[in-house]
């Protein structure tokens, strides 16, 4: 049974001492006056409006490597383009980590960092939480913050202006987040497990590297590896992340799992998916290895970006396809793996893969667009960060890259340019609206853009 309450600066958060050291709700929930608290809802006359000059497919031996000039951007339109809605209250610290933003279904945004977590109600920004140590946070698509500690045995949530915390009353149990936290998910761009997921009833899913927790609104139940059928690593000191999607139109959970340490993936045991009843996929043909990309397409299907290939799950005949990486593209690398993979509206799959050599995976980055089952080549960078890449897909099932401080719209096999932006964070909410937490000179700001 969940525990309500306002919370203050060091009670009622995870009610222990160590939860007072960690995680401490501000005193004052409102940000210091500052620009973000004076201006408009949205900010019209800045906007990153499409140009419709194309950029031409890059040749894999000679990839483009440096994004375009950008023409002057078109007269703003009230939908298609990227509009700045406020600036945030501080600066993004740590430029080479991608930070959490959150849209969820209430019209506001959120903004998650290592600092704490921000969240704007079109008017102001409210200073939820401050994670000064040891802290995970996400929200859900019903606007609810969930708030991790290291070795805590509840979880604390906010909803409305209200907290609540559960504990072993409403079965949870102390949630294992050292993988989650290590050096190599936080610091060198992994990707992190810990995010709050909700299906097509509501009930949100919570990854850790040993289970999946699902909350039905009350109570709490836990997956274990053993339950979803994956297989223990028999390496104690592998970050072990688990990443979900909803497929068959959110009927079904799937798990993606992947093995990392310091050079990078290192195998993993493929993907479980729950259909409310069994978990299954121990069969599949995806078998033993990193799954470190999964989304789910508009019709439902199921997308897997795995070791050089990218896999397809067909709900309407449950038929599996592969679409392996050809080896001209992999050039003198020794494998690649999925960093990020989007569906879009046309069918079209989008995804982003690292190249990895003998000693690590920190080598360059390229797009591939797979149509029809072809891949084709589209754009490398020397870095995935510096700054962060991302895809996103809006409602209307239009592709946007952000890569290397540029805006692309994802037109065929080629790029048409959108603007200039140091994205370090994206979200789609669920009217599919793209929200981006961006770096400015000396500050940063949040934009939108309504399909």
């Amino acid at each position: 049974m969940a525990r309500s309450g306002k919370l203050s600066l060091c009670s009622a958060v995870l009610l222990s001492a160590l939860a007072c050291n960690l995680l401490k709700p501000p005193a004052v929930t409102k940000a210091p006056p500052n620009p973000a608290t004076t201006e408009p809802a949205l900010e019209p006359t800045q906007t990153l409006a499409a140009t419709g000059t194309q950029v031409p497919p890059a040749s894999p031996t000679k990839p483009a490597t440096q994004p375009p000039t950008q023409p002057p951007a078109q007269p703003a339109v009230e939908k298609g383009v990227f509009q700045r809605v406020t600036a945030l209250p501080a600066p993004l610290l740590d430029s080479y980590s991608e930070v959490q933003v959150g849209a969820p279904a209430d019209s506001t945004a959120w903004v998650i960092t290592s600092q704490g977590a921000l969240r704007w109600d079109n008017q102001t920004w409210e200073a939820m939480l401050s994670v000064e140590e040891g802290g995970l946070a996400s929200v859900d698509d019903r606007g609810r913050l969930w708030a991790l500690l290291l070795n805590a045995g509840e979880i604390a949530t906010w909803l409305n202006g209200d907290w609540a915390t559960y504990g072993a009353e409403s079965g949870w149990t102390e949630a294992p987040t050292s993988a989650e936290m290590s050096w190599w998910t936080l610091a060198s761009g992994m990707p992190t497990s810990w995010r709050a997921y909700s299906d097509a009833s509501g009930m949100v899913w919570l990854p850790t590297s040993r289970d999946v927790r699902l909350f039905d609104g009350e109570n709490w139940s836990l997956y274990t590896l053993e339950d979803m059928g994956f297989p223990p690593p028999e390496m104690e000191d592998l970050g072990v992340i688990h990443l979900l999607a909803m497929g068959g139109d959110g009927a079904d959970v799937w798990v993606g799992e992947c093995y990392y340490g310091g050079p990078g993936p290192m195998g993993g045991q493929g993907v479980r998916w729950f259909d409310g009843e069994t978990w299954r996929g121990a069969d599949a043909p995806v078998g033993q290895t990193c799954v470190s990309a999964i989304t789910a397409d508009p019709a439902g299907n199921v997308w897997l970006g795995a070791y050089g290939s990218v896999w397809r799950y067909g709900y309407a005949d449950q038929s599996w396809t592969e679409y392996s990486l050809p080896e001209e593209l992999l050039g003198d690398f020794n494998f690649a793996y999925s960093r990020q993979l989007v569906v879009d509206g046309s069918g079209d799959a989008w995804v982003i893969m690292e190249l990895c050599g003998g000693a690590s995976c920190s080598g360059p980055v390229q797009l591939y667009r797979i149509h029809a089952g072809e891949w084709s080549f589209i754009i490398e960078a020397p870095y995935w960060d510096r700054p962060i890449k991302h895809l996103a897909v809006d409602g209307s099932g239009q592709g946007w890259l952000f890569w290397d401080g540029e805006v692309y719209l994802l037109e065929g096999e080629s790029l048409a340019p959108a603007g200039s932006m140091i994205v370090r964070g994206v979200d789609v909410s669920p009217d599919g609206k793209v929200w981006v937490a961006a770096e400015e000179e000396g500050s940063a700001a949040l934009w939108m853009l309504e399909p």
